[in-house]
């Protein structure tokens, strides 16, 4: 019997100790349930509000912080062990408090110890999880980043009928000091179109291209017309197609067209003539689109004109040139030899359309008159230093090729005048411009000799991107933050606010400080005087899935 008492006294103390064990390993946290930057906050006794912040991601470390309605408040560091025991660190000296996790509820109460200098009492305060992760918001902005990968081709629509030698000479690329191959292309075309075939009704066609799968119904169009000297050339092309592809996964919709090539070559008159033609080509094509705006998608207050060599002529002309400065060539010449060809929207087609060009992007063109130049037209230009075929500054085409006699008995009286010089009259005027040189670069700058496409081309898109993105943001996202931009320590905590409609949702992000309440429409801001400068991103995206970034700088005073 007493052994049986003993035994049953030491199943007892066994139960004891086993309990006491089991009691002690319930107190150890499992801090797993909060992943890294999970956020907890509670109210403290004096009515602030305690934030604490997980950094890491596998010890139960990171920061804390007290809301006390000042606009610049001091992070202080902890970790915890597993037992609880937490370390805060405030300036040289740690202190000790206590954590303990409610797994059931998600929450933890906080011992904190009394930081005097923080004028922090020592108190327990009950922590609430939030399911509201410090991340970094993932915008994806539609015209300046790609958001599309696949690209959809319609070829070869018919935007007019007009008369002219012919629309289209593909050909092998011909390195721009060759001048005999040029030449000699060029004369022998001329021999077969111009001499013996004369002016034919000629079908002109266009390419278009726009992103597949794409949801928004109107999109801004950039119409790319190619170079070739007004007697090479073809919608399609080796530019126009790194061109085409970095705008169409940015979202926008491209258009290249075919124009009337060919010229008899009699004189200055014959190159303005030629000139003007390709003018009413560009303006039927334009003409076409808008009219069908609603089948390709075509935001019609966002048309864009781009164009290479004589494609950048061509482009600049048409965004330039009104009824009152048409050249005088066009007309009636000597014993009726040369046909009137019109105003500039008497050809192509007979549709009407109301259109104005948003911007226009030149790579090494010219145009023929300076003082055409007298409406405010967003110009991008691009040029090589070196280029003697269409010059940067002004004189003849093909300078290299006449020499330099030739060159100066007539460039006295007709004249190109390249990006520079047109750059400095848009900036005289206070026309928004921008001028890319390619110092040391000739002719079709982006070109290798043997026709590969070259690191320029790379530059070409990038400035060509941002140029576009910075007009068609101000149409579609002029959406603006305001508040505090120099914020001192006894601050009241600021309030940030952005201007936009009904029909946006607002992703919000912050660096250097922690957002305390937030809606579509405003934001409310703690900073950290750990930091000199903060940054407050807002992610706007429309009901057709089209999102833009729109950032503020944040001074942080002390």
């Amino acid at each position: 019997m007493k052994r049986i008492k003993t035994s049953f006294t030491i199943l007892i103390l066994f139960g004891v100790l086993f309990s006491s064990c089991e009691s002690r390993r319930a107190r150890t946290n499992d801090y797993s349930v909060f992943q890294q930057g999970a956020i907890l906050s509670g109210n403290m006794k004096d009515g602030n509000t305690c934030y604490l912040i997980r950094e890491d991601s596998v010890k139960m470390s990171g920061f804390c912080f007290v809301d006390n309605n000042q606009a610049v408040v001091e992070p202080i560091p902890f970790f915890a062990d597993s037992t609880g025991a937490t370390v805060f660190i405030y300036g040289s000296a740690s202190y000790a408090g206590k954590m303990i996790v409610n797994h059931s509820t998600m929450a933890i109460e906080l011992t904190l110890p009394d930081i005097s200098a923080l004028e922090i009492e020592r108190q327990t305060i009950h922590l609430n999880y939030s399911d509201r992760m410090s991340k970094r918001v993932d915008c994806l902005e539609r015209f300046k980043n790609p958001v599309f990968e696949t690209i959809i081709a319609t070829k070869d629509i018919q935007y007019g009928t007009a008369r002219g030698y012919y629309n289209s000479k593909p050909s092998d690329y011909i390195s721009n000091d060759d001048y005999a191959q040029w030449f000699a292309e060029m004369f022998k075309t001329y021999r077969g179109t111009v001499i013996e075939q004369g002016m034919i009704d000629l079908p002109l066609y266009l390419d278009i291209y726009h992103p597949d799968n794409d949801n928004l119904k109107q999109r801004p169009l950039v119409l790319f017309i190619h170079g070739g000297a007004f007697f090479f050339g073809d919608k399609e092309n080796k530019m126009q197609q790194a061109l085409t592809d970095y705008l169409v996964k940015r979202g926008f919709i491209v258009a290249s067209i075919n124009y009337r090539l060919g010229s008899t070559l009699l004189g200055t008159a014959a190159i303005e003539r030629a000139i003007y033609r390709n003018v009413q080509d560009a303006r039927a094509a334009l003409r076409y689109l808008v009219n069908h705006k609603d089948r390709f998608g075509i935001d019609d207050r966002q048309i864009y004109l781009a164009g290479s060599s004589a494609g950048g002529i061509i482009a600049l002309t048409t965004a330039f040139m009104d009824n009152n400065e048409v050249y005088t060539a066009i007309s009636e010449g000597i014993l009726n030899m040369r046909q009137n060809l019109g105003g500039l929207d008497d050809s192509g087609n007979d549709l009407i359309a109301n259109f104005n060009v948003a911007g226009v992007v030149s790579m090494w063109g010219g145009i023929t008159d300076l003082k055409m130049l007298d409406n405010p037209v967003p110009t991008l230009l691009f040029h090589g230093t070196n280029d003697d075929i269409i010059p940067y500054d002004k004189g003849l085409p093909f300078k290299k090729y006449m020499g330099n006699f030739v060159h100066g008995l007539f460039s006295s009286s007709w004249q190109i005048y390249g990006s520079e010089l047109i750059y400095n009259r848009l900036k005289s005027l206070n026309m928004p411009t921008e001028y890319v040189p390619f110092h040391g670069f000739g002719h079709e700058a982006c070109m290798e000799p043997d026709g590969t496409l070259n690191k320029n081309m790379d530059v070409i898109c990038d400035e060509t991107g941002n140029f576009l993105f910075d007009k068609v943001s101000r149409q579609y996202f002029d959406y603006h933050l305001s508040g505090n931009a120099n914020v001192r320590k006894h601050d009241s905590t600021p309030v940030y606010k952005l201007n936009h409609d009904n029909n946006v949702s607002v992703q919000w992000h912050v660096d250097g400080g922690f957002i305390t309440q937030q809606n579509n429409e405003s934001i409310r801001v703690i900073w950290y005087s750990s930091h000199k400068t903060g940054m407050i991103t807002a992610c706007i995206t429309n009901e057709n899935g089209v999102s833009c970034k729109k950032e503020m700088q944040v001074r942080i005073n002390e």
